[in-house]
């Protein structure tokens, strides 16, 4: 059945509060101080395994695991790429499976790449993510076992984290949010705030509430077009919403942050390539404030194709000339089946029998 719940009715523990964990202890009948313990294992070692908690009582370990969902995310398979990027498929309490990654550079830093849905209900026309619709939103504590997951990979925190895998973050922004705020949070995990960048198609409902959140979350926009009538013929119409409008809002959270704006815009050959919408994307950027990501398309599915290199150059050129600060995304993984919800959809398409 399709839903956008979790319905669990117990809490992971990777995103319980510390009140509901002293009042655990307490119920318990343990000393007080286990609670610190507890939460030590879980915010400071990143750990949401109580099998692994080994200060604390068989007892007491048992007793989180009746209490809590515990230990929910896995990896099920890995699928590393010659340039050092890997991608993880991780199955979830349920059964159900999502993607991540971890994506490192040249200088030593490493990028975490999550996931917040199962599936995506927008179904971008040139993303794998979407082709099966939408299963549920992922719970904040499983967004949070998620980065557990890549710190136990790498042992150790990430530079970074771009909220970019499969899903529409702004459709389950409420737990996106405690997720976030617990990865963090300076007593907690504590990642800082500027090191994450949230990645959306642009659902401006969502991004009002991470404005009236406040934080210093970075922000990046798929656009993939300048002019709406090309972005309609990319994005379908439900989640849609006027480029104009989305660039408003975004104005609002740079007021409230401080933080510079992204526009990524995944080149399609044919589609949204041309030296007159670069100029178009130009007058965009420089209006928003923003710096522009060009994503060479990852062929994943549907007729769409990369552009050549010739015109992906002289779209970059055409926004260097009206001075955008412009990037072109360097491909990582692209042995690997690097484009978000491909992992997903193969594993899908085995149990189908296709």
């Amino acid at each position: 059945m399709m839903t956008s719940e979790t319905n669990e009715k117990k809490q992971f523990l990777a995103s319980a509060a510390p009140a509901a964990i002293e009042e655990f202890v307490k119920k318990t009948g343990e000393s007080a101080f286990r609670a610190k313990q507890i939460l030590e294992w879980v915010h400071r070692r990143r750990i949401a395994d109580p099998s692994k908690m080994t200060n604390l009582s068989t007892a007491l370990r048992k007793a989180l695991e009746q209490e809590f969902i515990c230990n929910a995310v896995k990896i099920a398979e890995t699928f590393p790429a010659s340039d050092g990027s890997c991608k993880y498929l991780l199955t979830l309490h349920d059964g159900e499976e999502v993607e991540c990654a971890t994506i490192p550079a040249e200088d030593g830093r490493v990028t975490f790449c999550l996931s917040t849905q199962v599936g995506c209900p927008v179904r971008c026309a040139f993303c794998s993510s979407g082709a099966n619709g939408l299963v549920r939103n992922l719970a904040a504590g499983e967004i949070v076992e998620e980065f557990f997951t890549l710190c136990s990979v790498i042992g150790g925190m990430p530079d970074n984290v771009v909220i970019m895998g499969v899903g529409e973050p702004m459709l389950n922004v409420q737990n996106l949010i405690a997720a976030l705020d617990i990865i963090c949070a300076p007593d907690g995990v504590g990642l800082a705030q500027r090191r994450i960048t949230i990645s959306t198609s642009g659902w401006t409902p969502g991004i009002r509430a991470l404005i009236e959140h406040g934080k210093q979350w970075n922000l990046a926009i798929s656009l993939h077009a300048p002019d709406d009538k090309t972005r309609a013929l990319l994005i379908p119409d439900k989640f849609r919403k006027p480029i104009r409008e989305i660039l408003t809002v975004c104005e609002k959270h740079r007021e409230v942050t401080g933080r510079l704006l992204t526009l990524e815009y995944v080149l399609l050959a044919g589609i949204n390539d041309s030296v007159r919408q670069a100029q178009a994307l130009a007058e965009l950027a420089l209006g928003a404030r923003a710096k522009v990501n060009l994503i060479p398309y990852n062929k994943a599915r549907g007729a769409f194709e990369r552009p050549s290199r010739e015109t992906i150059k002289a779209f970059e050129n055409m926004l260097k000339t009206r001075r955008v600060p412009v990037t072109v995304r360097v491909e990582k993984g692209s042995d690997s089946q690097a484009a978000c919800g491909q992992l997903r959809g193969a594993r899908l398409d085995k149990k189908k029998g296709v």
